[in-house]
């Protein structure tokens, strides 16, 4: 019988073990977000409430070890969206310092959508751009991402975060466009909650 309570390793490529463990749950909703007390803790809170019918696990970065991720098949990321130049510095950046355990995990078989607060009036030229570092994370780790929001409805000059004319995740922007922030998350938990069926 197989031992659901420890992770197995598995090797990459280039012999490095990956932590992946079976049994993940197959119906509940892993919901990770960081830095708390703020914007960030608010929408996710938001996010979850809006979730019916649906388990979902709300838990705070610090609070968890990496591996905890791979109990949920189903995860959603909260996040704020500092910029490239925040990311560089793990001191300032919750995710950034938490990514090097992130690379240590195997995510085939997971599915990702990320959320991220940018502020387009201080930033526009780097409207939201936290949320490609996240996606080039977990993309490498082998997750399939979805969630991604189409950027007509924003306002913004640039962001790494867009291709195509789509953000890979989805935007808000509590300090300028609060007012906006109930419906984006009702059109976006209606686009990714039916991908997210057992």
């Amino acid at each position: 019988m197989e031992n659901k309570e420890h992770p197995q390793l598995t090797a990459d490529l280039e012999g490095n073990y990956l932590i992946e463990e079976k049994g993940a749950d197959e119906k509940a909703i892993g919901l990770f977000y960081a830095p708390t007390g703020g914007s960030v803790h608010k929408v996710a809170k938001r996010i979850k409430q809006k979730i019916k019918n649906r388990k979902v696990d709300m838990r705070y970065l610090q609070d968890v070890k990496a591996e905890q991720f791979l109990h949920y098949k189903y995860i959603i990321i909260v996040s704020s969206t500092l910029g490239q130049d925040a990311w560089q510095n793990k001191g300032k950046d919750e995710w950034a310092a938490f990514m090097p355990e992130i690379r240590k995990l195997s995510l085939n078989g997971h599915l990702i959508a990320l959320v991220g607060l940018g502020n387009y009036v201080l930033y526009p030229g780097n409207f939201a751009d936290g949320l490609r570092s996240l996606a080039n994370t977990f993309k490498e780790r082998g997750a399939t991402l979805i969630g991604a929001t189409p950027a007509d409805d924003y306002s913004f000059t640039s962001s790494q975060a867009v291709k195509d004319n789509m953000f890979v995740g989805l935007p808000i922007d509590e300090d300028n466009e609060a007012d906006k922030t109930d419906a984006r998350i009702e059109k976006w938990l209606s686009m990714i909650l039916p991908e997210m069926e057992g």
